[in-house]
């Protein structure tokens, strides 16, 4: 059995990078942003999730053009799920601000 037919596709193919190669790159890039960045883009995210589920459930007690119970139940779910996600996140925060409080230098 020969290889020789595999060969014109090797230049091809390109090596799988790691995720440290990856956030390196990210990092080099300038695209770096604090911890506080992150949680402000979360909470704007779990914001706009819960105007869209309001804005889908004033749609279907106004009966609007395009609204659905359907879209307007997965609309409530999605926001209902990253409000309790978000919720979980910041009692973990918190927790962790105490202990730092605690820890004697």
């Amino acid at each position: 059995m020969s290889i020789g037919s595999i060969n014109p596709l090797l230049p091809n193919l390109q090596p799988i990078k790691s995720a440290t190669q990856q956030a390196s790159k990210v990092e080099e890039g300038g695209a770096q942003s604090s911890f506080g960045d992150m949680l402000n883009n979360a909470l704007k995210e779990v914001n706009d999730l819960q105007n869209e589920a309001n804005d889908n459930i004033e749609g279907l007690t106004l009966k609007k053009e395009g609204v659905t119970p359907h879209s307007a139940m997965v609309a409530l779910e999605k926001a209902d799920v990253a409000f309790q996600l978000m919720n979980a996140i910041r009692g973990k925060i918190i927790r962790a601000y105490e202990e730092v409080i605690r820890t004697q230098v």
